[in-house]
C-alpha cells in the first residue's frame, strides 16, 4: 500500500492541534508540520504525536508556507489540514482506499461549523492529492491547489470524505479579526501583476467586511480588463450584483446577476441572490423560480454531481423552507406538498430520524399552521435556530393571529433564545398589546442589536406620546448601530424626522 503524508502549517494552535492530530493518527504514515513562529505549547503537543517539525519564517503568504511544507512530504499521497480542522471518523476508511487509487486530486467536503453569529457552511476542495512534482499552492490568502492539479493533468474525482472545520465557530469579534487579517494580506499583495484569483478573493473579502465602495472599484477593474477570462468576468459580475444589492440598487443588481448567469447558472449562490433581488422588488413569481433553481443546483453539489469547483454549499433545509413559503403565497398547493415531502426526506436522511415522524409534523405545521406541545422535542431535533425566521414567515401566512401567536409561543419553548421568534411575536402584538410588544422587542435586543427593532420601539413610544422613551431608544440606536454606513444614513434621516422631539430634550 502507498503511503500518505499529512501536511500542515501552524502557529499557536495549542487549542486545536491535539484534536486534529488524533483524527488522522490511524491513516497518516507521516505528519509534516511547518511552524511559522509559535510561542505557546504547539511544538510540545506535536512532539507527543511523533510529528516531523520544520520551521519557516512567516512572509505574509500562506502559499509560500504551504509549498515549503509540501517539499518536506515523502508520501505518495498528501492530505492537508489546518490545525482547527479534523478528519471525520466516518472518512478514515475512504481515505485509506485512496492510497491504492491511481493519481488524482480528491474533492473533499469541508464543513465549517457555525456559532451564535455565523451559519454553518459547506464547501468542497481537493484536500487529498497525489504527491507529484510541480504541484503547488497559489494565492497569498485562501490558497488553493486546484489550478496546479489541472495544469499537471491530474484528474479530479469526487469523494464522501468530510473534514470538519472549527475555525469559524467563534464570536463576531474573532471572525472580524480573521477577515481583517485576510484583507491586510491581500492588500499587501495587490499590484498590477496580481493573479485573478487573488483579485476576486480581495473583492469577496471586502464584501464580507461591508466595504462595498472599495469592492465595487475592484470589481469594475476586472470587468474592464481585457485580460479577464469568461469565468473571472462572470464572477466579477456576480460580486458586483452582490454589491449593488447591498447598496439597494436593485435594477443594477439584477442586471449584473443575469449577465453572470450566462456562465454561472449552476452556482447556488447566484440563484439565491436572484431570489433575494426578486423578493425585495416583490416579484414573487420570479423569486419562486430562482429559489427552485437554487434547490436543484445546491442538491447537485450535495450529491457530488455538480461540475462547479470550490463552491459554497447552502443550507438545503433553509432553501426548502423559503420555497414552501413562496409556494403557499402563490397558492401552489401541489408544489407546497411536494416541497414538504422533499424537505422531510432531506431532514430524515440528514438527522437520521424516521420519515414517519418528520413528514406529518411539517404537513401539520405548514398546511394547518399548527403544532402540538408534544412536538417540541422533535422541533429541536430537526431544526436549528437559524431556520426559525423562515418557519415564522410561513406560520404568519395564517390569517388567524391567535393561531400564529400560539404556534410561535410553542416554538419559543423549544428555542427560548430565538431573536426571530421574539421579533415576530412582537410584531403581532403591536396593534393589540403595545406593552407586550415592547417587552418582546426588548427581549430580542438582549441577543441582537437590530436597528429595525429600535425603530419599532421608537414608533411605539411615539404612539404612546412617551417622548422620553423615544429619545432613549434613538440614543441606543445611534450608539449600537452607527458603525454601518447604510444604517448611519438611515439614522441621519430618522434624526431629521424626530428633530422636534430630540430638540425638546436638548432644551
Amino acid at each position: 500500500m502507498l503511503e500518505l503524508s499529512l501536511c500542515m502549517i501552524v502557529k499557536n494552535e495549542e487549542k486545536h492541534l491535539a484534536r486534529c492530530l488524533s483524527s488522522v493518527k490511524d491513516v497518516a504514515d507521516e505528519i509534516i508540520m511547518v511552524d511559522t513562529g509559535s510561542t505557546d505549547k504547539t511544538i510540545e503537543i506535536a512532539e507527543l504525536f511523533g510529528v516531523k517539525i520544520f520551521h519557516f519564517k512567516w512572509v505574509n503568504d500562506f502559499s509560500a508556507a504551504r509549498n515549503f511544507a509540501l517539499s518536506k512530504c515523502t508520501g505518495d499521497w498528501i492530505l492537508y489540514l489546518d490545525a482547527d480542522e479534523e478528519l471525520s471518523p466516518d472518512s478514515i476508511e475512504e481515505v485509506k482506499k485512496y492510497k491504492l487509487h491511481k493519481r488524482a486530486g480528491v474533492n473533499c467536503t469541508v464543513k465549517s461549523l457555525g456559532s451564535a453569529s455565523t451559519n454553518e457552511s459547506v464547501m468542497k476542495y481537493p484536500r487529498l492529492f497525489a504527491n507529484v512534482s510541480g504541484v503547488e499552492f497559489v494565492g497569498k490568502v485562501h490558497e488553493q491547489i486546484i489550478d496546479s492539479l489541472r495544469k499537471n493533468k491530474i484528474p479530479l474525482v469526487e469523494s464522501d470524505i468530510e473534514i470538519i472545520h472549527h475555525g469559524y465557530a467563534i464570536d463576531k469579534e474573532g471572525l472580524q479579526k480573521k477577515k481583517e487579517r485576510n484583507l491586510s494580506l491581500l492588500l499587501s499583495n495587490e499590484n498590477k501583476k496580481s493573479n485573478a484569483y487573488d483579485k476576486l478573493k480581495l473583492i469577496q473579502t471586502l464584501i464580507s467586511l461591508e466595504k462595498y465602495d472599495e469592492a465595487e472599484v475592484r470589481a469594475n477593474d476586472i470587468m474592464k480588463s481585457k485580460l479577464s477570462t469568461g469565468t473571472d468576468l462572470s464572477l466579477a459580475m456576480f460580486y458586483m450584483a452582490q454589491i449593488k444589492y447591498e447598496k439597494n440598487d436593485l435594477n443594477s443588481a439584477n442586471s449584473f446577476a443575469l449577465k453572470s448567469y450566462k456562465k454561472l447558472s449552476d452556482k447556488p449562490e447566484l440563484n439565491y441572490l436572484l431570489y433575494l433581488i426578486n423578493i425585495r422588488v416583490a416579484n414573487i413569481g420570479e423569486a419562486f423560480k430562482f429559489i427552485m433553481l437554487c434547490i436543484t443546483s445546491n442538491k447537485q453539489l450535495l450529491d457530488k454531481k455538480s461540475k462547479i469547483e470550490s463552491e459554497n454549499i447552502l443550507d438545503q433545509t433553509d432553501l426548502y423552507l423559503r420555497a414552501i413559503n413562496l409556494s403557499l403565497k402563490l397558492d401552489k398547493k401541489t408544489d407546497a406538498e411536494k416541497l414538504i415531502t422533499e424537505l422531510s426526506n432531506n431532514i430524515s436522511k440528514e438527522k437520521q430520524i424516521e420519515i414517519e415522524r418528520v413528514q406529518p409534523f411539517f404537513e401539520n405545521l405548514f398546511l394547518n399552521f399548527s403544532i402540538k406541545e408534544s412536538d417540541s422535542e422533535l422541533l429541536k431535533e430537526i431544526l436549528n435556530s437559524i431556520h426559525l425566521n423562515s418557519i415564522a414567515e410561513i406560520i404568519k401566512l395564517c390569517k388567524d393571529d391567535l393561531i400564529v401567536i400560539s404556534t410561535l409561543s410553542l416554538m419559543l419553548q423549544s428555542f427560548p433564545e430565538s431573536v426571530n421568534i421574539y421579533k415576530n411575536l412582537a410584531q403581532l402584538y403591536i396593534n393589540s398589546n403595545q406593552e407586550k410588544a415592547i417587552e418582546l422587542f426588548n427581549k430580542s435586543l438582549q441577543y441582537e442589536k437590530d436597528p429595525a427593532v429600535y425603530i419599532n420601539l421608537i414608533s411605539l413610544y411615539i404612539s404612546k406620546s412617551d417622548y422620553e422613551g423615544v429619545r432613549m431608544y434613538f440614543d441606543q440606536l445611534k450608539a449600537n448601530c452607527s458603525d454601518k454606513p447604510q444604517i448611519k444614513q438611515k439614522i441621519d434621516i430618522l434624526r431629521e424626522k424626530l428633530n422636534p422631539i430630540l430638540s425638546a430634550s436638548a432644551s
